[in-house]
């Protein structure tokens, strides 16, 4: 699961959204609301469901739950928005996906894990890095193979 900023909530807005992070034939389920309603004929999979008659399809088992408890988390989250700005949204919202991406990892390899991650994204900080130094051995770097 994953979360995007969108500017606007018209059906082009988030059609162009989804063509761009959604794969064809993806299965979306979403409530009956008409900016969805194009879906099916952009080439995924549309399952509704409608809450004002229940909040599982009977017929399909489609439910939001999923996306209405991860909202309900980022807004945790988010706590008190006293000491958040707007423009910074997309960057909490990064970061809740990769702390719940992550919540597994052992809390004193919580910060290593993030660096790990900072490395396979931006591989060209670690070319002066001194061997003792790193953090991905050698032979072990995206893009890189051991033979």
């Amino acid at each position: 699961m994953f979360f995007r900023v969108v500017p606007c909530r018209t059906k082009e807005c988030l059609l162009a959204v989804i063509k761009e992070w959604v794969l064809p034939g993806t299965t979306i389920i979403s409530d009956c609301w008409a900016s969805y309603n194009c879906l099916k004929d952009e080439g995924f999979q549309h399952l509704k469901v409608n809450y004002s008659l229940t909040f599982v399809c009977p017929v399909t088992g489609a439910h939001t739950n999923s996306i209405e408890g991860s909202w309900s988390g980022i807004k945790r989250f988010l706590g008190n928005t006293t000491h958040r700005t707007e423009d910074m949204f997309d960057s909490y919202l990064h970061e809740f996906m990769w702390r719940r991406k992550n919540s597994h990892s052992v809390e004193n390899e919580v910060f290593k894990t993030f660096l790990v991650d900072v490395a396979s994204v931006f591989p060209s900080l670690q070319q002066d890095v001194p061997p003792e130094h790193e953090i991905i051995p050698q032979d072990a770097q995206p893009g890189t193979s051991s033979s």
